[in-house]
């Protein structure tokens, strides 16, 4: 009696723990592998088109989304559902204004479901689906770029082929901004391939259970569309850098021309070079340059403040004669080593650069970063240009001391070198990604490039500043000084070898400045390609966006 009670006992025990491992599968089934399963299953009873591959979105400092901002419609055609080709492309070329010849080839070639046209008015999009039109559908999706384009180079774009990013922060951060998720626009049908009723059209969404992850940049949007409207104001072609020089961080970047992220394949051939972030392409500083000289002069104890220069607007070294801006009318004469900066004064400079030699002077560009990438967190930065010491003649190191020859440098670079000086000689990396988040903005990671590491001495900094105040006051930068709390900096005019049809010289222009005065809040860089001089072009942009970015600050604060 008592073994035949264990037998029942067993055989109960093994049906239990047989049903609790079935319906642990079912939950499993249901629940966690749910919606793989009902996708797969209907697989074979749908007719789809993808209409979204979503990535991880991309944010500014305040969490205004730089990407996925805007919504359109799609027209989706589901060839097996159209009743009458002919007569459906006629009522779709009045909508949309494609021809009817070409939407008939298309539904008759096209074996699968398609998008047919995208980007379509909102208006348009209703009255097609108010229209019940068999076998099209207008479907609303979210698009990666919005029309304004605002930091597009700093976004940078996909391949919309594959969804794999190519430039900017998407290729920079593709496979953390790829997701595995696609939603379908879905017509659900029977085993004759026609529309269930009550079902008809669904969006259905599969994911292989990767997170997206969103980026939170330093970059303030309010500050970019300053900076965007005055380039665009002004028809330029180039790039500015905004720095906040005490943590490195990049508040805005722009370049110009423009690109629309959405429509790539426009760009690709045009002479001008709309893809390149110019921001990060190198060209040569011309005057700006100078800074280095100064700063190494004054560290070696080479020259002091109180030395002064004969300008005759020309100096001749090796049998070649370099001229400066003001050699029609005579040069400066006698100037101190201050207004050689403030004036910009060519002969000054070459012979400080010639006293201090090829070795020292490139051990300082080197220091103050040029001739290798800043590490931003962005594709394709240039790296630049800085000659091997071993090769400069005196007349290379002639032409290497007001900024030109094979040197070249980035608007980010000369931003960071500036900042050396606004920060008392303290080096602070750059850096444009401030936190990779969860979609529900959960930090998953922060960046922070530490206090930096000293380059100049305070002392030496002080002393350029104080340089930088008299350039903008009395000298070449006169343009970009700003009234409501002053600023400072220093012009660039490099030359190109090129001339215009007019037989004038065409120079790429530069100022390189900070504001305000007291406590500086930002490093401005800006560039101009072919821009002719940085007194006239570069220092009036300068002018315009620092009163502006100090107008938004001063509002932002009260």
């Amino acid at each position: 009696m008592i073994y035949t009670q264990k037998r029942v006992y067993k055989v109960r025990l093994v049906f239990f723990l047989l049903s609790v491992m079935l319906l642990a599968r079912l939950l499993f089934l249901q629940i966690l592998d749910g919606p793989k399963l009902t996708v797969q299953g209907l697989s074979s009873r749908v007719q789809e088109v993808p209409v979204e591959v979503p990535r991880g979105e991309i944010f500014d400092r305040n969490g205004v989304p730089l990407t996925n901002t805007t919504l359109q419609y799609s027209v989706a055609i589901f060839p097996d559902q159209v009743a009458d080709s002919v007569k459906t492309a006629a009522e779709l070329a009045e909508l949309i204004g494609l021809d009817a010849s070409y939407i008939v080839a298309e539904i008759v070639d096209q074996r699968r479901p398609f998008k047919l046209k995208e980007a379509i008015a909102p208006d348009v999009a209703k009255e097609i689906n108010c229209r019940g039109i068999p076998g099209v559908v207008a479907v609303a999706e979210r698009v990666r770029y919005g029309y304004s384009g605002l930091a597009a180079h700093v976004v940078g774009y996909i391949n919309t082929a594959d969804n794999k990013g190519v430039s900017g922060l998407e290729g920079r951060f593709d496979d953390l901004l790829r997701v595995g998720q696609t939603t379908y626009l879905a017509a659900m049908v029977d085993a004759g391939q026609q529309l269930i009723p009550g079902l008809g059209y669904k969006r259905l969404e599969y994911t292989s259970g990767k997170e997206a992850t969103s980026i939170v940049l330093t970059l303030d949007s309010n500050v970019e569309k300053i900076v965007e409207n005055v380039l665009d104001q002004y028809a330029v072609k180039g790039a500015v850098v905004v720095l906040r020089p005490s943590t490195g961080e990049v508040i805005a970047m722009a370049s110009r021309p423009n690109f629309d992220a959405n429509q790539v394949s426009v760009y690709l051939r045009r002479d001008s070079s709309p893809l390149v972030n110019r921001a990060i392409a190198a060209y040569q500083p011309g005057s700006v340059f100078k800074l280095v000289l100064a700063a190494a002069a004054l560290e070696e104890g080479k020259i002091t403040p109180n030395d002064t220069f004969y300008d005759p607007g020309y100096i001749d070294v090796d049998g070649q004669r370099f001229k400066g801006w003001d050699y029609a009318t005579g040069g400066h004469g006698r100037i101190t080593f201050q207004q050689a900066l403030a004036y910009s004064s060519n002969p000054a400079f070459i012979n400080i650069g010639l006293t201090l030699g090829g070795n020292t002077l490139i051990k300082y560009a080197k220091l103050l970063g040029f001739g290798e990438k800043t590490g931003i967190d962005i594709d394709d930065e240039d790296a630049g240009n800085l000659p091997s010491p071993d090769n400069l003649y005196p007349g290379d190191l002639a032409n290497l001391s007001i900024g030109q020859g094979s040197l070249e440098a980035t608007p980010l670079q000369i931003a960071c070198l500036l900042s050396v000086i606004v920060n008392n000689g303290i080096k602070i990396e750059p850096y444009l990604v401030s936190q990779l988040t969860t979609p529900d903005r959960r930090i998953i990671k922060s960046f922070f490039h530490g206090e930096g590491k000293r380059i100049l001495s305070s002392k030496t900094a002080a002393k350029i500043r104080e340089m930088l105040v008299m350039a903008t006051k009395n000298g070449t930068g006169i343009a970009a000084y700003v009234d409501e709390g002053g600023a400072a900096g220093k012009t660039g005019t490099a030359e190109t070898g090129r001339k215009n049809a007019a037989g004038q010289s065409i120079n790429h222009a530069w100022f390189a400045g900070y504001a305000p005065l007291d406590n500086p809040q930002v490093v401005v860089v800006v560039f101009v390609e072919d821009g002719m001089s940085g007194s006239e072009v570069a220092a009036p942009l300068f002018h315009d966006i620092v009163t502006q970015i100090l107008a938004n600050d001063a509002t932002e604060h009260h």
